[in-house]
């Protein structure tokens, strides 16, 4: 098969599923996860908030619209704990 055709069967094609939930333990980890992720990039607080405010990022902005900012912040503060342990505080 030529390297641009695309195989229906292909076993190693990349398939996304969408799982019901009973509650939002999955949104938590979600934006805890994005959240370290930019805190490990060495992202201050605000601008990790840009970003979850901001539609562009669907995943964090469908947290941040579901959670509003109280709860974002305190993922950031989660994330901040964890990566940066020695680090002071400011939000």
């Amino acid at each position: 098969m030529p390297k641009d055709e695309v195989d229906p069967d292909d076993p190693m094609e990349l398939v996304g599923v969408e799982f019901a939930s009973r509650d939002d333990a999955h949104l938590c980890e979600m934006a805890l996860c994005f959240a370290e992720e930019f805190v490990r990039e060495g992202w201050g607080a605000e601008e990790i908030l840009k970003m979850f405010r901001n539609p562009f990022y669907r995943g964090p902005h469908l947290a941040w619209k579901q959670k509003g900012d109280a709860f974002i912040l305190e993922m950031i503060e989660k994330a901040v704990k964890t990566w940066r342990p020695c680090e002071e505080r400011t939000t």
